[in-house]
């Protein structure tokens, strides 16, 4: 390999022998001048870098769960779904009545925000039309997610528990009233707002996450039985896909994806599923629904990084695309769950099966030949059948799913960042490019593969770093 017999010949102090050639700059000389450059230009755009500055922006660790403990969060949120002022809404109280009345319409009428949300329950989860029953584990994305009360219905009085893997469960919002079909800012009977709040996570990819209804009483003060995702009493549906969702105080990806939790609060009801909607908002990631079979389910995980470079070809753009490459790891995972009086008990891992590391090449912004090494396995430019002066998916239209090369990869230690980069220079000057130490000026970033990459020649924004302004 180039690059270690390079640095072999650097090493014995070789450079040396070559001293008669007068044009020739000692390779380490020569990295030492582009480097320097490429700090000092660095710094003038993003400003000085703190000694403790790191360059690795992805979530990999907390993924795993590696960072301080299960890698778990729960934040219930200030505020839920806005509907506008819906004050107004005097909706009759239902003591017991033999036909629950369906004041969706009431309701419709008074929505000024978030309408198209609203309007949809009743196209997905329309009253009295049974669905589809199956026991269900939701696993967690790569990403964060949002769990947000949509309509409370029935009138059952409940806590909407959330539990994610072997956390305590939280409760999400507490019912404490029997008025049918509530949404917030309505009133309840005791003259007190309707706030059923939301719900954000964080959790390692494929932990297990159930939602169901807690402590639930009806109006007779008889207690029911817990009822949600894994006894076959809710339901996991697409929200269509122009209906769009506007949140105070949350910042979503614009690629972002919703879906509705309905659930079911009686064992012999109607199975419409609409006493609870749930809106779940991935940012951008749901979480997968996984049918229980035989006390069974099985999660396909992947856990990833995207190493961003810069090739040093060019100092002072900082594109951060002269190679886009995503490492992968990813896994089989059968779990095993128990039941006691068909609630969900015990949930645990039978069997993993892991597949080979892979590494996919998503872009190639750089002009000049390069060998990638990751672990100990190297991957060439030119070498691959690619043109080394050709930019690939960094211009015009960037199909920021393409596949350039993938290729398999050992020994790649995700917390040590062992990825590098040898380059030829313009002038055929070869050197090398690891992974950042802290503080030093950066020419490879790790970040999630949610992250897109900038086109040619538009630098990243400061907001990626964690520099002083």
């Amino acid at each position: 390999m180039k690059s270690s017999l390079l640095q072999l010949v650097i090493g014995i102090g070789a450079v040396a022998a070559f001293a008669s050639c007068s044009r020739f700059v000692a390779p380490s000389s020569y990295e030492e001048v582009q480097k320097e450059s490429y700090k000092t230009s660095f710094e003038t755009k993003y400003g000085t870098i703190p000694s403790n500055q790191k360059w690795d922006f992805s979530t990999y660790e907390v993924r795993l769960g590696t960072r301080g403990g299960s890698g778990i969060t729960t934040e219930i949120m200030e505020k839920g779904v806005d509907f506008g002022d819906v004050s107004n809404l005097e909706l009759e109280h239902h003591a017991f009545p033999q036909k629950p009345v369906w004041d969706y319409d009431i309701i419709k009428s008074g929505i000024t925000k978030n309408a198209e949300l609203f309007n949809a329950i009743n196209v997905k989860l329309p009253e009295k039309r049974g669905q589809k029953k199956d026991d269900v584990v939701l696993v967690a994305p790569s990403s964060s997610f949002y769990i947000y009360p949509l309509l409370s219905g029935g009138g059952n009085r409940y806590d909407l528990k959330v539990k994610v893997g072997d956390e305590d469960p939280v409760i999400v919002f507490t019912k404490d009233y029997t008025n049918f079909q509530t949404v917030n800012g309505m009133k309840k009977l005791n003259g007190e707002t309707v706030n059923m709040r939301g719900l954000k996570i964080e959790a390692p990819v494929g932990t297990p996450i159930e939602i169901y209804l807690d402590n639930m009483i009806d109006v007779d003060n008889k207690k029911l039985p817990t009822m949600g995702t894994t006894n076959g009493y809710a339901v996991y549906i697409d929200v269509p896909e122009d209906v769009q969702l506007e949140l105070d105080d949350v910042e979503l990806a614009d690629d972002h994806v919703i879906k509705y939790i309905g659930i079911e609060d009686a064992q012999n009801g109607d199975f419409d599923y609409n006493d609870l909607v749930l809106a779940v908002v991935g940012n951008p990631d749901v979480p997968q629904d996984k049918i229980i079979t035989n006390n069974q389910y099985v999660v396909n995980t992947c856990r990833a990084k995207r190493y961003m470079i810069e090739d040093l070809g060019s100092i002072g753009d900082f594109d951060f695309n002269d190679v886009v490459v995503d490492v992968e790891e990813n896994a089989v995972i059968t779990h095993e769950v128990t039941y006691e009086n068909g609630i969900k008990k015990t949930d645990k891992i039978i069997s993993q099966v892991y597949e080979p590391t892979k590494a996919v090449i998503r872009a190639m912004g750089g002009t000049i030949d390069f060998e990638l090494t990751i672990g100990t396995t190297s991957w060439t430019k030119s070498g691959a059948g690619f043109e080394a002066g050709t930019m690939y998916n960094t211009q015009g239209t960037i199909d920021y799913d393409k596949v350039l090369a993938e290729f398999e990869v050992n020994d790649w230690d995700p917390v040590a960042n062992n990825v590098s980069i040898t380059v030829n220079g313009q002038n055929g000057e070869v050197y090398t490019i690891t992974f950042p130490k802290a503080g030093t000026a950066p020419m490879i970033i790790a970040v999630d593969p949610t992250q897109k990459w900038m086109p040619e020649r538009e630098s990243v924004p400061s907001s990626w770093f964690y520099l002083p302004d």
